[in-house]
This record gives structure tokens, sequence and C-alpha cells, in this order.
């Protein structure tokens, strides 16, 4: 039966369908003959294409004839339609017709569909003009409705076509992905009016299918299916593309094991070109030398943090309402509780060992706080546990005296809650004078511990404090050991010298400066199991305390479930390890290796963990939350695994895997590196509020975000509202509820396991800018341990960061992330779906092998001995649902990470090099782009090599989703642009060329209309389309190629910029300056003017303005976008929402911007709500800038000479090549000028509106760019008096320069084959005794230049040439192309 690339295209049994390969019945798996590419050669074209034209009238008569037997059909129950079919089939039999290969196929296309959708389409057009005609519309142009509607009667006509020509063998995409309203419906088994109102049905989806993407489209797909749309032809091809695909990964990663496994010396070991392309391999790629399950598990760890701190989210801020609601019924008077009152009481709560005083502080709490209290402290309770089943603390573990540490960890840690102390987190932390009398109170009362502290003052004493008289005066004596004992009384001095002590001893600990090294990048805190000190309230407020038990209790949150995530990650390596050989190559256990074989993995390179140079922190008695702890078994224990590498302590690693577990933190030794840190430090924050004012705080990006978020769902296939497999509208909705429970922090218990479920596989909250932004702010350089909570703690303090402008900050990135979670959830969910779907007929044990690639990958979710007991359970057979339920879970969470941009999968070591760099925006986007859009390619491949029939229908479903986003609709969108807009392709193409901004050079313009006085609109689509970054440098490169052949550019030069277009295109977001660095650039290196030539201030302005100027300029890369001014040229100014929702024709604030360009308020409120912006080009205005530009290129290429004529050390061979020089330029530039001009032309644009605005604005030298000829320059009376001032005058050779520029005068500005050629271009007479090098036949390249030497050489007698003297010329190739260009005139 006939199958093509959209399944099975037969309704009924047919005879065998031949292909382009062939009979399909007769070869199940065709390959290319040797003759089959002979049509295009020999003589078979003209009977192919004939058999094509011949085959394509049946078709459309069999579908026309058919239409009518299909009508008799559904009204007398007959089956006349059959009839039509299998006498089109018979007379292709007789007739011996089998059109095959591209000229058979493409010719049956044309003839059954091509013209019959053609002439339908001109003859809709027809009638429309016909009624205009008839209204005495024919001379009045169309408006860009009637254009619009005259478009969609043309398709809808071309579409009606197809459904009328179109035969049973006829199928759709919808067939093809196995989805979606347009799959047809099978004809077998069928008879009568039922499958006559199937056969309906059929065409009428074939018709709407080829209204919405063009009918040739869409029968070339069919017909081109038709090639591979066996399923064993598709699964084939998928496999075979499949295996290269796996050997160029696997030869990535041998090259990788190689590099950290070879002993040195052996022949194995990789020479340094081989080793340097491995480092690199790995420093580009997110994991890096790692194995991928467990880079996939450390993947994992933020979001199950993240789980736990979002749930303590909502508990905190339901105990806010509650605390507040308490309030406002409590009457006043003494005796009731008040905010610090009832915080004071939670604590006490929380921290309480004793039951019964436990019980008693609860109840003394209003009952709904008393609620939330109890939620917390359950919440903490749950997470110890968890901490209480570690890994760490399996193994049994003793003190000295014979506790159990696991029973001692379970006393503290059930009453554990983390202080925090500002004397840690605050540099700059100075007690207040009331924390200070209340220290000193307490030590005047606490003699054995004041004491204590003056003895160790004075055992350290190096600055004289401790004296004779000191210690008379206050009382104090000095044993022979160093001890201070006190008398009767302690005194203030006495006090004060203790507080000091007490405070220095802890402010010098907290200021310790960074040694440099590298740190574990995630490691074990195990502070939270010693014991914490007892201290005093009034020394922990000397310390600078935060008593508030909501951080606290967040804190604690945060500590616990980042122990247990980090713990089940070190034990899930360490079990993979002893299981598992490939992971056991790279982590080998101290306990399974001897004395020798540990030192052999050392010689090697081999990093023990735990041991020297793998000992990432030691345990200190403050820990990294700055605990205030004591020295006990516990400690001592502990402290003998102290490390925080968990299970993994003492496995040996090479030093590659070493280096990406841990992170390089920068030495601060000398005051030159702390400012160096300091600076860069702050410079990347600035770098990161500037993008975050750009994006987070811009209503605009805000809704683009979301918009363009969409294309992830449809690039995979995931159609959000067609698709029955993927939710549907129900799918968009489930979302909504699902990411507005997460920003609200409201919703039902069970819609927030479901969120916790996707984070847990690290689904969302992974937004790639948001992230990177965020890691700007927070981290700068990883130099020090304390981080900003957000935005505003980051740019104004820790005090303002609880202000309500914070409230808002914090809301817009939880808008922010919530438009990439929106996508992100909705194709987890219909990943699942589509699995579910796909495997619903398969086998428990295809379902398990589809899920776990094969035995490869069985998840990297749950717990060590949750995996550990799946996988026996995979081994056994021992199948059930829930493990297909669990696994359909990682398998979706693992797709969408692949296929979806991740932060955590994109944050490779060279990104993050390129984070802390001041160029690149946002280039973890971009990356992040590259990679899922070949992982989408490799999914789809990988599921249509699968044998399960669905999961092939997928996988083609996800490749045509891909296609379709990615390069069909950016084309669909132009030429829809193109149709409705009235501005052509070449007007477009004109404006790209000559006049668009540097970023619009590879983009995608889609023009709108024209306003009423000639300015182009259009839209950037590349700004909405995210995957534009995989087709950008194509763009670019195709249009540097037109814009070649425009200008007119020999091939080596028209080569370097096609190649260097791309390479610009490629690397721009990783390495185009950041926002705030372009614009420091901008006032600093550029002198005032952007990289476009706007000015950012007057040369002329004064020192005062311009220093004003520079900080504004500066200033507006970190405006918010929701402020409404912008600054240019230094100046603030309305900004265009402000103009288009306030502005008026003479009020304060005027609705035109400086430009002239009008906002309307339909227009800004449309851009706010779609975030796609309206652009305008006015070619008069274009015209204006641009010939200023090269006018001032003009002035640089004449420089060229005037940097020459004043030379005292010139001579004739100087001048003539500065002359020379200064018209090459210049013809460089004129020809740009000349493009300009034709560009403008294209855009119709009369010369006579062009020489106007020259004449308005001043613009010369237009004469001959006009014309299209060259005139070169002309030595001015300056340039001789500058000859003579500087002594060179006699040396000017008049007549050489006089012939250049007759000879160069009249060069066509036009290139040579373009289709605008000079009028009427002047000839240039050749001599053909001579050449442009002198002698014909000395040689074949031009002689080295003969510069005259000495001081002030005659004149000889010139060698002929078309420039005059040849030792005055060089041979510089530009100079060359010149003399060639002149040689053929």
């Amino acid at each position: 039966m006939a199958t093509t690339m959209f399944g099975d295209a037969a309704k009924e049994p047919q005879k065998p369908t031949t292909t382009m390969f062939g009979d399909t019945a007769s070869q199940p798996v065709p390959t290319p003959k040797e003759d089959d590419g002979k049509q295009f050669y020999d003589d078979t074209l003209i009977g192919e294409l004939g058999e094509g034209i011949a085959s394509g009238v049946i078709g459309a008569v069999e579908g026309v004839v058919g239409l009518g037997a299909l009508a008799v059909d559904l009204a007398a129950d007959t089956d006349y339609g059959d009839k039509v079919t299998q006498a089109a089939e018979a007379t292709r039999d007789a007739l011996g017709l089998d059109p095959e290969g591209i000229v058979g196929k493409g010719a049956e296309i044309i003839t059954q569909f091509v013209v019959p959708g053609g002439l339908a389409a001109k003859g809709a057009k027809a009638l429309t003009m016909a009624g205009r005609a008839a209204k005495g519309l024919s001379k009045t142009p169309l408006t860009k409705a009637e254009r619009f509607t005259l478009a969609s009667k043309e398709i809808a006509a071309a579409g009606i076509a197809d459904a009328a020509v179109s035969t049973d063998d006829m199928t759709t995409l919808g067939d093809w992905v196995d989805m979606g309203p347009t799959q047809t419906t099978d004809l077998i088994g069928l008879a009568g009016r039922e499958k006559a109102l199937a056969r309906l049905g059929n065409r009428i989806k074939v018709g709407a299918e080829a209204t919405g993407i063009g009918g040739v489209a869409q029968f070339a797909l069919s017909k081109a299916g038709k090639t591979i749309g066996d399923a064993k032809v598709t699964k084939d091809i998928a496999q075979a593309t499949n295996r290269k695909l796996d050997q160029v990964g696997q030869n990535i990663d041998n090259l990788l094991e190689t590099r950290l496994l070879a002993k040195p010396g052996s022949a194995e070991e990789l020479s340094s070109a081989k080793g340097l392309l491995a480092d690199a391999i790995a420093f580009g790629r997110y994991r890096g030398f790692l194995p991928g399950q467990v880079a996939d598990k450390r993947l994992l760890m933020d979001g199950q943090v993240d789980i736990q701190i979002k749930r303590a989210d909502r508990i905190l801020k339901d105990l806010d309402t509650e605390i507040d609601g308490a309030l406002k019924k409590m009457p006043e008077g003494e005796g009731n509780l008040d905010k610090v009152g009832m915080m004071n009481k939670i604590e006490s709560y929380l921290t309480e060992a004793d039951l019964s005083t436990k019980a008693r502080v609860l109840s003394e709490l209003p009952k709904p706080v008393q609620e939330n209290a109890k939620r917390m402290r359950t919440h903490i309770d749950e997470l110890s546990n968890d901490v209480l089943k570690s890994n760490f603390l399996k193994e049994a573990k003793y003190t000295k005296d014979g506790k159990n540490v696991s029973d001692i960890v379970e006393k503290n840690i059930n009453t554990y809650l983390r202080r925090r102390y500002k004397i840690f987190e605050d540099s700059k932390y100075v007690p207040t004078e009331e924390t200070i009398k209340d220290a000193d109170k307490f030590f005047k009362a606490n003699r054995s511990g004041t004491a204590k502290e003056l003895t160790e003052a004075a055992r350290k004493d190096v600055d004289g404090i401790f004296t004779n008289d000191f210690l008379l005066k206050n009382g104090l004596t000095k044993t022979t050991g160093g001890r201070i004992e006190i008398g009767n009384k302690v005194t203030p001095e006495a006090a004060r010298v203790a507080r000091q002590n007490f405070l220095s001893r802890y402010s010098i600990q907290s200021r310790k400066t960074s040694e440099g090294g590298r740190v574990a990048s995630d490691r074990l805190k195990t502070g939270m199991f010693m014991t914490r000190k007892n201290m005093d309230p009034r020394l922990r407020a000397l310390l600078g305390e935060v008593k508030d038990p909501r951080e606290a209790y967040l804190g604690t949150v945060a500590d616990l479930a980042q122990f247990s995530a980090v713990d089940d990650y070190f034990g899930t390596v360490a079990n993979l390890a002893r299981q598992n050989s490939g992971i056991g190559k790279f982590f080998k256990s101290e306990k399974t290796l001897t004395s020798d074989q540990q030192k052999g993995l050392l010689d090697r390179g081999f990093v023990k963990l735990g041991g020297k140079d793998g000992k990432p922190s030691g345990l200190q008695k403050i820990d990294s939350q700055g605990e205030i702890l004591v020295e006990d078994g516990v400690g001592e224990v502990i402290g003998a695994s102290g490390s925080g590498w968990g299970e993994l302590e003492g496995f040996y690693v090479p030093q590659g895997i070493y280096n990406n577990l841990t992170n390089y933190v920068f030495a601060e030794a000398n005051f030159g590196a702390k400012a160096l840190n300091a600076t860069v430090g702050t410079l990347l924050k600035a770098k990161g509020i500037s993008q975050y004012s750009k994006t987070v705080l811009s209503p605009v990006t805000q809704v683009r975000n979301f918009t363009t978020a969409a294309m992830f769902a449809t690039a995979n296939g995931n159609m959000p509202i067609l698709g029955r497999q993927t939710g549907g509208f129900a799918g968009l909705s489930d979302s909504f509820k699902a990411v507005h429970a997460n920003v609200t922090n409201k919703g039902s218990d069970a819609l927030f396991d479901d969120l916790a479920d996707a984070q847990r596989r690290g689904v969302i909250g992974t937004n790639a800018e948001l992230r990177e932004i965020q890691d700007s702010l927070n981290k700068g350089l990883n130099l020090y341990g304390k981080e900003p909570k957000n935005f505003i703690e980051a740019t104004l303090g820790e005090a303002a960061s609880k202000s309500g402008v914070a409230k808002g900050a914090k809301f817009a990135e939880d808008i922010y992330q919530g438009s990439d979670d929106y996508w992100k959830y909705f194709s987890y969910n219909a990943e699942q779906s589509q699995i579910r779907n796909m495997l619903k007929d398969a086998t428990p044990e295809q379902q398990v092998a589809y899920l776990t690639k094969n035995g490869t990958d069985s998840g990297a979710q749950g717990s060590v001995g949750d995996l550990v007991t799946r996988n026996e359970k995979i081994r056994r057979g021992d199948i059930d649902q829930s493990m297909i339920d669990e696994l359909i879970k990682d398998r979706a969470g693992q797709i969408v990470r692949d296929t979806v941009p991740n932060y955590n999968k994109g944050a490779s070591d060279l990104i993050k090099l390129g984070r802390r760099l001041p160029v690149g925006n946002f280039i973890t986007f971009p990356a992040e782009m590259m990679r899922t859009g070949v992982n989408i390619v490799k999914q789809g491949l990988d599921d249509m090599a699968s044998d399960i029939p669905a999961v092939q229908a997928r996988g083609r479903g996800r490749l045509t989703g891909f296609v379709a986003t990615t390069v069909v609709a950016p084309a669909a969108a132009l030429e829809m642009g193109y149709a409705i807009s009235g501005v052509s392709r070449e007007e477009m193409e004109a404006y790209q060329r000559s006049f668009a901004a540097p970023w619009e050079k590879g983009s995608v313009l889609v023009p709108t209309g024209r306003t009423e006085d000639g300015k182009i609109t259009y839209i950037n689509y590349s700004t909405s389309n995210p995957y534009d970054v995989l087709s950008r440098f194509a763009n670019r490169a195709i249009n540097e190629a037109d814009d070649a052949i425009k200008e007119g550019k020999d091939p080596g030069a028209a080569f370097s910029a096609v190649a260097g277009g791309m390479v610009k295109e490629f690397f721009e977001p990783f390495l185009s300056e950041a926002m705030l660095t372009e614009a420091i650039t901008d006032i600093s290196i550029r002198g005032g003017r952007t990289a476009t030539g706007a000015e950012v201030f007057n040369p002329q302005d004064s020192e005062g303005t311009k220093v004003a100027k520079r900080v504004m300029h500066v200033v507006d890369t970190m405006i918010p976008g929701f402020v409404p001014v912008n600054i240019s040229g230094g100046v603030p100014e309305p900004s265009r929402f402000l103009r288009g929702t306030l502005g008026t024709e003479e009020g304060f604030i005027s609705y035109k911007d400086k430009m002239g360009r009008e906002r309307t308020f339909m227009g800004e409120m449309a851009r706010s709500m779609t975030g796609v912006t309206p652009l305008e080009f006015d070619p008069k205005k274009g015209l204006e800038y641009g010939g200023f530009r090269m006018q001032r290129a003009q002035t640089d290429s004449k420089r060229m000479f005037n940097r020459v004529v004043d030379d005292e050390n010139g001579d004739a061979g100087t001048l003539y090549r500065g002359f020379l020089n200064a018209n090459e330029a210049k013809l460089r530039v004129d020809k740009e000028y000349y493009q300009m001009v034709e560009d403008l032309r294209s855009m119709k644009m009369s010369d006579s509106e062009i020489r106007k605005i020259f004449k308005q604005e001043g613009i010369g030298g237009i004469k001959g760019i006009m014309r299209g000829e060259f005139e070169p320059f002309k030595v001015s009376d300056k340039n001789r008096k500058d000859m003579k001032k500087a002594g060179i005058y006699d040396q000017y050779p008049r007549a050489q320069i006089n012939q250049l520029r007759k000879q160069m005068r009249g060069i066509p500005l036009a290139p040579d084959d373009g289709p605008s050629q000079a009028r009427n271009p002047r000839p240039v007479p050749v001599k053909p005794s001579t050449t442009i090098f002198g002698d014909p036949s000395s040689s074949l390249s031009p002689p080295a230049p003969s510069v005259p030497t000495g001081p002030r050489p005659a004149l000889g007698p010139p060698t002929t040439t078309m420039f005059g003297d040849s030792s005055l010329i060089g041979g510089d190739p530009a100079t060359q192309e010149i003399a060639n260009r002149l040689g053929r005139g």
C-alpha cells in the first residue's frame, strides 16, 4: 500500500506505490541506485518530465471527477468514488506512467496542484479587481486591510483548489506526525455513504492545511514523504544518523576519558594538541569531565532545596497574615503581646527543649499564630529526620566516652535553629552604644568570664596595655602562669578591656582574607551537629544577633535541605562508583585500594577527597553560617570527617574531576589583589543591575519573555491548543494555575506537590537570563561568603531589602521566572502525556527499555536506596505501574531539561568565565539555544529510530515542530508581510543593506506597511524568536553575499565579508560589549559617540555639560524599563510609552519624538501587551544620516593624503602613494555611497528628491555618485601650501598624479555584474604595449615598488603604465584591483 512520510497514506489496499528509489513493495529498505540520478543528465529527463505532467493531469481529473462521485455516494450510499480511483490507476498502468525522481515527481506536483492552485488564486484576484473596477476604484491603491483581504482570498482559493484536486492517496502533516486536527480518516473497511463522508472530511482537512501552510509546500512534503515514508525506511535513516551522532559523542567521551586516565608517558597519553582539545571541550560543556549521571544528579540539587524554601515561604506568609490579623483584634493595654513579643515567643517555642515549657510558650500565642508556629516546627522536624537518616550518619560513630554520635546529634538537631550574627556578615559592623553598655554590665557582673577574657588579652598583649599601673588601678593581679585574677570587683575599665577582647576575637575571625585555592562546590556543613555555645543574650546582642525567628527558620530550612541534598548526591555517586564500572573508573574508594595503589594514583595526578590537596574546608569554631560552637566529643568525631565530602570521603578522583567538583577562589593576599577583586566585583554587579533593569523591570520585556517562551513548546511538537496529546486548552489552564500558585504562594496541597515534583526534576526555576543576572548580582567573583538575597539588597543594602520596593522587585522576578515556568510546566506535562500515549500499546519491557534508554539511564531521582531498589526490580522483571509512572516523569523531566533552555545545564566553566567578563549580554541564553536546538533534533531522531511505531510518529512530530518553528514560521511571517504591507522584498533588502543598525543585519525584518509620508514600518521578528540565534549567522552570510555582489567586491573581499559576517553574528552574543561596558566605551574610548555614530555630547559643550551627559549616558543603562524616561544625547526625554499615552500636539509632552516619529495610544498599548515593538524607517532621514556618514568617510579618505603633504621627509613616491591610497579609499566609500543611493531609488525615491535633501543638508560631492561614476580627489591649494611649507613641493609628481586622476575618473561605481550599472560609463583606453604594471612579459606578479631614497632624488624617466610611473604604484591588493578594473575598461 502507499505509504508516505506522514504515515499510512492508503485508506484501502492498492498496488505498491513507486518512489524515487523504486518499488516500495519490492524494496522495503531502498537505497539509491547508480542510475537514480541519471535523469538529470541522460535522455530519460524528458521522459520523466512527460510522465510527471501526464500523471499530474490524471490526478487533477481524478480529484475533480471524484468530487462529483462523492456527491452521488453521499446521496445514494454508493461506491462510485472507488471506481474513479480504480479508473485513474488503470489509466496510469495502461499508459505506463510511473514518474520518479525530482523531475518526475516535481512535474506531477506542479501539474496536479501548483497549476490549479495558481489559476484559482489568479481567478480570485481577477474577480476582486473587477469588482473594484465596477466601483470606479481601479486606480485607487489598495489599503493594508484590502491587501490582507485579497491575499486571504487568494490563499483560500488555492486551498479550495487543492481540496478539489486531491485524491485518496493524499496525506497531511497531521498524518505524518500522527496527531492534530488535520489527521485524516483511514478509509480501509469503510463503504458507501460512510466512506464518502470520510472522503469529504479528508478533502476538507487537505484544503484547510493547504490554506494554512500553502498547498505546494504541503503537497511537496507529502510526496517527498513517499521517499522515506515507509516506517522502516524512516527508522533506518534515523538509526543511521543516530549512529553517526552517537559515535561523535562517544569519540568525545573517549578523548576526555583518555585525558583523565592515561598514565603519564604511556602510549595512550594524549599529545599536547589533543590534550588541549580535550580540556577545551570539557571547559565548554556544563558537566566538564564529570560522567553524565553524576552531573545530572548534581544539577537536580538546587530543585530539592528550593522546594523546601518555597514551602517555608508559604508558611511564613501565612504567619505574617495571622500575626497582623491577631494584632488588629487584640485590645491595647499592658499584658498584651505586640509583634516583637510574638516573635520572641515563637523563637522560644522553636528552640525550647523542655516539652512542658514548649507547650506553655505556645499556649501564650494567639490560636491562628500557634498553628503556623507548629507548622514551622513540624517542617524543621521533618527535615531533621531526613538528616538523621542520611548516608553521613548511617555508619555508627562514637565519642571517646562511648556515646553514640547519632543520639547526641538527634538531641541537638531537634532544637536546632540557625542564629545569624551581623559581625560575621557585615565587614563594617559596629555595635550600638546600648549593646556595648549591656555587654559591659555583663562583664562587671561575671567575674569568672571577665577573668578568662582578661587572661587571653594579657597573654596576647603586644601593645603594653597590661602594665603594672593598669593592673594596680583595676585591682588585678597576674600569676606566674600569666593568668589574670580579679580582686573585689570588676572595674569599668577592666570590663571594657574584656568586652573589647571578646568582640575582637570574633571580628578578627570574620575578617580573615581568602587565601585562594579550590573549595568544594557542594559540601556537607556539619557544624549544625556540634553543640552550640550557650552564650548570654547580652553577648549575642553585642555580636549583632539577628532576632527574627522567621529568618532563623528560613535559614534552618535551607541548612537542613541543603545537607540532605548534598548527602544524597554524594551517596548516589559513591553507590554508582561501587556498582558501575564506568563511573568507578573515575571515583575509586580508598577502602578497595592498597597503600601502594593509592600512592600510584597520587603519582598519576589523582586527588584524594578529604585528603591532602583535596580538603575543601576544615571544621572551625565558626562555621559558614556564623554559628558559635564548642569543641566536644561530637566535634572530635565529626572533625575526623570534617572535610565536607560525606560518602565521598577518601575517594580518589582524577584532577579534572576534582576541578569540576570544586570552585577556584581568588586570593586576597595584598592591597592590589583586594582592589582588583573589589573593582571587578563591583563592575560585575553593575553589569547585573543594568541587565536586571532592562529585563526584569521592563514591562515590554516581561511580556516578550512569556510570548517567546511558547516557541520552546512548539519547537518540540507540543502544540499548546491543537495537540490532542498535550492537553490543549486544559494544559494551558493547568500551567496558569500552577504558576499563579507558585508566584502568590496560594494553592492546594496537591498543586504544590505537583510543582514540587517538577522542581525536583529540574524543570522549573531555571530561567537562563534571570539566573545569570542573579549570579552577577549575588556572587560577583565568588570572593565572599555573604551573598545578598535580592536585587534591592545588592544595590541598596540589607536595610532596604525589606522595604516595599524590595517586595516589588521580588514580585517582578517571580513574574519573569513564572513566564518561563509556565511553558516548562506545560512542556513537562505535555511530554508525560505524549509518552503515555505512545507507550500505551507497548509491553512493560518495551516501556522500561524506552524510559531508561535501554538500561543506560534509570533516572536521577530518589534516594540512593530507592534507585538501588528500582534497578534491582528492573533486573528481576518486577515492573509495576507505579514504577512506570515514576520513570515516565523522569524521562519527561530529562527531555525538558535537554530541549528547553535551562540555566543549570548552560552554566559551563566557559559560560561562567564569560559572565565575569565585561562583554556579552545574557551569554547563557544563546549558548542554551544552540545546545537545546541540537538536542531537539537528536531527541527526534532517537524516537524515530525506535521499534515502536507510536514512538516513531512522536519523533516525526518533534522534528516537524522544530522545522515549523525555526524555518517555516519566520518565512511565513516574511511572506505575509510582503503580501499585505505593500513593501517589496527589494525595499526591505535595500534598507537592511544600507541603513539597518548593526544588530539588524542578520535579523528577519517583517514589513507591516507604509505611512502616508512614505516611511516604511516593520517589526524585527528576530527579537520575538528565541531560535533566531540558530539561523542568524546564515542570514548574515546571505545578506553579506548579496551586498558583496551589489557593491561589486572582488571574490577575496566578498569571501572575507561573508565569512567575517558569519563569524561576527555567531560570536556576537558572547563577545559584544555588555550594555554597561558599551556605555562606558562610548564616553571614553569612542570620544562621546556610540557604536552607531550617535552623539553623546557635543565637542563644543562645556566641560561641566560633558561630564553631566557622560554620567547620564551610563545611568541610562541602569534606568528600569518601567521608568518612562529615556536618555538621548545625555539629556532625559519622555519615553515612547509616555509620548503615546500622555503626549499631545502642543502640550508639555509631545506625541512626537525629536526625529518626528509619532507615538499613539493604541500603538503603545499594543506594544505593551504583545511585547512586539513596531519600528519605522524614514528614507529621507536615512539619506540625511547616511549622507553625513559617507561625507565623513570621504573626508577620512582625503586625510590619508593630507597626512603626507606636510611630511618633511616625504618624496615623490610618498606623495604619489598617499594620493593613490586616498583615492582607493574614496573609491570604496563612493561605491558604498552609490549603493545607498541605488537602494533609495529602489524605495521609490526620485533623483530630484535625493538631490534636494543633499542640498538642504549641505552635503556635497554627490554629482559623480548620482551618475554612478567615480570622481577622484583633487590636490587642493592647501595641499600645495603644505608641501611648500614642508620643503617637498619640488618632489610633487604633478604629471603622474594628473595622469592617475584622469585614468581613475569615471570608474563605474556599480558592480560589474550587478543589476544597477553606471550610467554611460567612460571607457578607459589601454595601449597593447603596456600593462598596469609595466612590461606584460616580465611577470604575472607586480614587482615590488621602487621607492626613491636619499634626500631629494630627481625623478627619472618613468616606466609608462595606465597609472603613470609604475615605481609609484605599489603592489597592495586594493591598488592592483583598481588597476585590473581599469585594464578591463
